[in-house]
């Protein structure tokens, strides 16, 4: 018998993070912020998602679409055991992060670019063991999504991990009438379709796509 799902409500969500790790000062301050609307970021369920993912699969290096506070590079770049780029294209947001990350004892393995994430991605580089995609809500098109996801894949090393948050776009990609809930459902079914990748959706605060790339 197919048993009923259960909605992700703001009191499971709550249950979920109560039984996380105690985060240190940074994170316990970013989450504050966040909470306040101050600074835009995954939470600690979803950070906590990515420490483990990343983790698990052995990442060294990681590349980071969009930076915010540096709030999920604190994250990723605690479980990868190599560096961490990100890419941010507001300069105020650029220096607080790189100030979070120096506060987090992370200054000397993440490097915040200030560069549009198409034009870096666009660009020869190095290779990567996961990709993390934070602008899916910020895409101008469904053609930059595509583009987006084309050129991630190009910079992802085979077995490599490809992560997205805002995957539901707040339930929205069932009826996708907005311009970003029809990027963000435009990415999901590109992801679902591609013959290279192995993909999930995980339902936990706004929805994080995980894919990994065929070896």
């Amino acid at each position: 018998m197919r048993l009923p799902a259960v909605a992700v409500t703001p009191e499971l969500e709550a249950y979920m993070e109560s039984l996380l790790p105690p985060r240190d000062a940074v994170l316990a301050r970013l989450e504050a912020e966040i909470e306040n609307g101050d600074v835009p970021g995954i939470g600690p369920a979803v950070g906590r998602l990515l420490e483990v993912v990343v983790g698990m699969a052995g990442c060294r290096d990681v590349l980071e679409l969009g930076t915010a506070a540096g709030y999920s590079a604190i994250w990723q770049a605690r479980a990868a055991s190599g560096r961490l780029v990100t890419l941010e294209t507001d300069p105020r947001r650029a220096e607080q992060a790189r100030r979070n990350l120096a506060e987090a004892g992370l200054a000397e393995r993440v490097e915040v670019v200030e560069e549009n994430a198409l034009a870096y991605l666009g660009r020869p580089g190095p290779a990567f063991d996961c990709v993390f995609n934070d602008l899916l809500n910020s895409f101008p098109d469904e053609g930059a999504v595509a583009r987006c996801l084309e050129l991630s894949l190009a910079r992802l090393r085979p077995g490599g991990l490809l992560v997205a948050d805002n995957a539901l776009r707040r339930g929205e990609v069932v009826q996708p009438n907005s311009r970003a809930a029809r990027n963000v459902d435009r990415y999901n079914r590109l992801v679902a379709a591609h013959p290279r990748l192995s993909s999930t959706l995980v339902p936990l605060r706004d929805g994080v796509s995980i894919a990994q790339l065929r070896r």
